[in-house]
């Protein structure tokens, strides 16, 4: 059976001066992840899901190429469990097989972090190393963006399945 892993959490800091742009090489624990394993998982895994905690959508990065198919980065809705989304991707790239496993792992922070920790750059430098477009990567960060900031608008307007404390008398 296929299997899904995510143990990611032995969180270390460092920063690091990579030209003028400070690069964070390992995430302290506030972050909660240990950014080596991170981009480990990102350079080595054939497929692995990005689950952001600030929005339910997920991030799918499936690297394998063969019978025509190119890399597959792309935001998909959350799945209730590790054979529904094997079930998915299998719909999503009918000619390739299933693959052996799938990482999974979670990132605790802003997309603006996913991005100034280097971890969007790894993941972009794969896909379109192994035949992804620019303009594919550039509307798959565009969207998990949107994501993010749909639910912070949700949660500052008191939406679903946030409340707002106007008018509650604890402001």
């Amino acid at each position: 059976m296929p299997e899904v892993c995510s143990n990611l959490c032995e969180p270390q800091f460092a920063l690091l001066a990579v030209g003028h742009v400070p690069r964070i090489t390992f995430v302290e624990d506030d972050l909660g992840v240990d950014l080596s394993e991170v981009i480990s998982v990102v350079n080595t895994a054939e497929v692995f899901v990005v689950m952001f905690q600030i929005f339910e959508r997920r991030l799918l990065v499936d690297t394998r190429t063969g019978g025509g198919e190119t890399p597959l980065i792309r935001v998909v809705d959350r799945v209730r469990s590790s054979e529904e989304r094997f079930r998915e991707l299998q719909r999503l790239r009918p000619r390739l097989s299933a693959p052996e496993r799938i990482v999974a792992f979670q990132w605790q922070r802003s997309v603006r972090t996913f991005v100034e920790t280097g971890v969007w750059k790894a993941i972009e430098d794969r896909v379109r190393n192994a035949g992804a477009s620019e303009s594919t990567c550039l509307a798959v960060l565009s969207e998990l963006q949107w994501e993010e900031r749909h639910e912070e608008l949700k949660a500052v307007r008191g939406e679903e399945p946030y409340r707002t404390l106007k008018g509650t008398g604890l402001s």
